[in-house]
């Protein structure tokens, strides 16, 4: 059926309300006994037919109705809401790319670095370098807005994109270590998460943009996205403790060159219902930018702070100047955005910042602390691949699976910030078991290194999924009408760039307590000081709660955190405040 989106909608709901009146007729004739006279007349045609009716005939429609817990009727329900082009679109871009192929990509990435003997903090610093493209949403949903390409906003880029991504594939699983500096293989996991993060970035404003539609939708909308995106990020991980451990990590890359292709059929079948815009169109867009600097100001400003990131984190191995230099930059972000954003919008990106700088990973180190041998940690445990990936990796993507579940249908309704503090308070609480591992203290009270990790994972991973899925609602919600993609590109951008913050912060602190393993022999006292750098990864996130109070709103997940006009992005705003002639110039 080719027409319009409008069309395909009344299509599908007419069609949805036929089926429903007709399962009605049905369960009607099921709970009085008797049959609709249409049955009755053509079992009167057929005389071999048995005397005495089947029973399983009439057992078999309430069981065909129930066993899948209700999720075609959820699936028939969203796709009545937003449409089946816009769940073929988030499947293969939220699913394959950003939930099988990245997880693909992130499960190899430490072994790789584990190959060039990178020590703790300095992989942490790479890695944040690989993920740089994250902040870079701003500038590409900015291009994706007043630069259309043929007349089109989203396809183009997206198809430049994977033809970026694909060479960063091919280059890292193909071309051997000795003729592949560290340097390049970070450059080409930058190239890998350019097609990720632009490809992500288009579709979440995709459904943003519907998502404002029906608001009342938007939770059940999520939870298909990263219910599904987690539920493949776990056939990932399952699946490439095995690859790795006989095919080697760069194998990883290959394959998920194949699930991130699915985007090109995504975008060439037209899953994006792009309509083609006319030179009027455009210049109608170009002046409605020009009234809106200040996020044209934003999106080059995280354009600026990334190439500083990246420059810095690939020619200095310092943790200490990356750290000064991310600190410089994450000030400026914060005050800029806090002074041109509006009020409502400045308070909670300033709360997605914040939170984020303070949650010092400690990737580096935990890596080898699992992962060493006993000729390299006699004291460690000693995971192999397939635990450390598919078996600790599969228990957490299960247990996510659950958190967005128990989510979607116990938590979706609360509010903002009571779903936020509390999470928030559990999380530090749970992180602080970390400490009973990295000082053994399990082994001494007879628990094996397994069984902890695997309990401590699992709980820390559902009350995540209740801690983050909130925030995606909330982000999705502060995009006003009509400057969907660079609005959640300016707020994903700023999580991101916090995120990486905190990574060169947690480089930092390792590299302060002297924990600087590397995979070599012998190194369990690079180990001693590991507790230390967690109990104070757990304790900072502690101090947003105090501020969630001031910058997060008492409102409802299922209501509108902005008014529906095109200018909600800035108006009220500090700088408008100070500066009311250039206000009035931005007033339509």
């Amino acid at each position: 059926y080719q027409g319009s989106h409008e069309d395909n909608e009344i299509y599908a709901l007419r069609h949805h309300r036929r089926l429903h009146h007709r399962e009605e007729r049905r369960m009607r004739w099921l709970r009085s006994g008797s049959k609709p006279k249409t049955e009755e007349k053509k079992e009167e045609k057929k005389e071999t037919d048995p005397l005495l009716p089947s029973d399983s005939s009439t057992s078999q429609g309430p069981l065909l109705k129930s066993w899948d817990l209700g999720f075609a009727e959820w699936l028939n329900n969203l796709q009545g809401h937003f449409g089946s082009r816009l769940l073929v679109l988030l499947f293969t871009v939220q699913h394959l790319l950003k939930g099988f192929a990245s997880a693909f990509g992130q499960q190899a990435e430490p072994y790789l670095f584990r190959a060039y003997s990178v020590p703790a903090p300095q992989m942490q610093i790479l890695s944040g370098v690989s993920l740089l493209p994250f902040a870079l949403k701003p500038l590409i949903g900015l291009l994706s807005d007043i630069l259309p390409i043929q007349g089109y906003r989203k396809a183009p880029y997206m198809l430049i994109s994977c033809a970026i991504g694909t060479v960063g594939y091919l280059v890292v699983g193909l071309v051997p270590q000795s003729h592949l500096p560290i340097t390049w293989l970070v450059v080409c996991l930058f190239a890998v998460n350019m097609q990720i993060s632009a490809c992500d970035l288009l579709s979440e404003a995709k459904y943003s943009e519907k998502m404002r539609e029906t608001p009342s939708q938007g939770p059940a909308l999520l939870t298909y996205v990263w219910f599904g995106l987690n539920f493949f990020s776990l056939l990932a991980v399952l699946s490439s403790g095995p690859v790795i451990h006989n095919l080697g990590p760069k194998a990883c890359y290959l394959l998920a060159a194949l699930a991130g292709g699915s985007v090109l059929w995504s975008v060439i079948a037209g899953q994006l219902e792009e309509i083609k815009l006319t030179s009027e169109d455009i210049s109608a867009i170009w002046k409605k930018f020009a009234l809106q600097k200040e996020a044209c100001f934003l999106s080059v400003l995280m354009l600026g702070v990334t190439i500083g990131l990246v420059a810095t984190g690939l020619f200095s191995h310092s943790p200490r100047t990356n750290v000064i230099v991310s600190v410089i930059l994450a000030v400026i972000v914060l005050v800029s955005f806090s002074l041109v954003l509006s009020p409502v919008i400045a308070k909670l990106n300033a709360f997605c910042i914040i939170q984020s700088i303070l949650s010092f990973p400690l990737t580096g180190a935990t890596y080898y602390f699992f992962t060493d041998t006993a000729e390299q940690y006699p004291e460690g445990p000693h995971f192999s691949e397939f635990f450390y990936n598919s078996v600790l990796g599969g228990v957490v993507g299960v247990v996510s699976l659950l958190g967005i579940f128990s989510y979607q249908r116990y938590f979706s309704h609360w509010s903002y910030r009571s779903l936020l503090v509390t999470t928030n308070i559990l999380l530090s609480l749970l992180h602080l078991l970390d400490i009973v591992l990295f000082t053994r203290t399990n082994l001494r009270i007879g628990l094996p290194d397994r069984v902890f990790v695997l309990g401590a994972s699992a709980l820390t991973v559902v009350v995540g999924q209740w801690f983050w899925m909130p925030q995606v609602v909330m982000l999705a919600g502060l995009c006003p009408k009509g400057m969907e993609a660079s609005m959640y590109a300016l707020l994903a951008g700023c999580h991101n760039f916090g995120m990486i913050v905190a990574a060169n912060c947690g480089a930092l602190l390792l590299d302060y307590l002297e924990v600087r393993p590397r995979g070599s022999p012998g190194e369990s006292a690079q180990f001693d000081n590991l507790w230390k750098a967690s109990l104070t990864s757990s304790v900072m996130p502690m101090v947003t709660v105090l501020l969630l109070f001031w910058l997060i709103p008492a409102t409802s997940q299922r209501e509108n955190l902005i008014g529906s006009g095109e200018d909600e992005a800035t108006t009220g705003s500090w700088w408008r405040h100070w500066f009311p002639r250039e206000a009035a110039r931005a007033e339509p």
